[in-house]
């Protein structure tokens, strides 16, 4: 990246964060034009407040910073599958702010068939759950039995637990974010089994894709995916259709809907598809799993030459 920037005039740096010397990553962010922050979103009991907080301030001196961290907020959480459910990316998603609406809504919800609950923020699968009514075993009542798989699971393993013991577990997401966390419930999507695809974007154009193939495992294994990634440049004739939905339909809907402008979209940044049902002519349909702005890597090669001229265009333009 760095030989990239420098090909078209801009002089690169590395800045090392951490929470124990933030005041002297200040001083050096403020005597850049521009930041590239790939921080992952959660990181042990760490979260990205004090940095965000960091971030903003140096944005307020004039620095031009991506992706900030009010555009993450609005497109790179877990929220944006509710936001944005309406289009053509979308699923059946429910929205829980508090730990009572939770409780109150989920249980409904569940019966519809398994769910997959998300927290606010947070990376690889952490906090992630697959939730589904155990069998046929209703025997307790408005309480039944649910079986409960971790994202981050790699064996397909699972724990049987009353539903409102699940519940009040999960209530902790809640307090995330100084008190803003929140759940985000998705249908859980069956063809999962057939891999993701990420489609990578410098600001509204997207620069590559990568297809991720489930692991050789038994279908209930699939669920976190820790498989590797098969990279394609933007012009992959078997994406030619999503590609044509993201630059002209999904991005432009995607702007209005959490309200970010060109300006504000980052430099760098993905989003994640798991396969629908086929359109009637027999086209693959996709849904959105989930949107990467905070830490994206790896990423295709031929994004690294877009990435810099927009880095270079970007703090001139602000």
């Amino acid at each position: 990246m760095a030989a990239a920037l420098a090909e078209v005039g801009v002089a690169a740096e590395a800045a090392v964060y951490s929470e124990e010397f933030a005041d002297e990553v200040r001083d050096q962010l403020l005597g850049v034009d521009g930041v590239l922050v790939w921080v992952d979103p959660v990181t042990g009991s760490r979260d990205r407040a004090q940095l965000d907080r960091l971030l903003r301030d140096v944005s307020g001196a004039g620095v031009w910073v991506s992706a900030h961290p009010d555009v993450i907020a609005r497109m790179g959480t877990k929220e944006v599958l509710y936001r944005t459910r309406s289009l053509g990316w979308g699923s059946d998603v429910q929205l829980y702010r508090t730990a009572e609406e939770f409780k109150r809504s989920f249980p409904a919800t569940l019966a519809s068939g398994p769910r997959v609950l998300k927290q606010y923020r947070g990376n690889g699968g952490i906090g992630v759950w697959k939730v589904g009514v155990a069998g046929d075993d209703q025997s307790a009542g408005n309480d039944p039995v649910v079986k409960v798989q971790s994202a981050r699971s790699r064996d397909g393993a699972a724990e049987q637990v009353a539903l409102s013991a699940f519940m009040d577990r999960a209530e902790k997401y809640f307090g995330y974010n100084g008190g803003e966390g929140r759940l985000i419930d998705q249908a859980f999507q069956p063809l999962i089994t057939q891999g993701i695809v990420r489609c990578y974007l410098v600001k509204a154009e997207v620069v590559g894709f990568s297809r991720q193939y489930p692991p050789d495992v038994a279908p209930e294994c699939v669920f976190g995916l820790p498989s590797a990634k098969t990279m394609f440049g933007p012009d992959e004739a078997s994406f030619a259709r999503l590609r044509r939905s993201m630059e002209e339909e999904w991005v432009p809907g995607l702007q209005e809907l959490v309200g970010v402008d060109y300006g504000s979209l980052p430099a760098l940044w993905d989003a994640d598809f798991l396969f629908a049902a086929k359109d009637p002519e027999g086209a693959d349909s996709y849904v959105l799993s989930e949107i990467n702005v905070s830490a994206v890597a790896p990423f295709p090669a031929p994004a690294l030459p877009k990435l810099a001229r927009a880095v270079a265009a970007a703090p001139s333009a602000r």
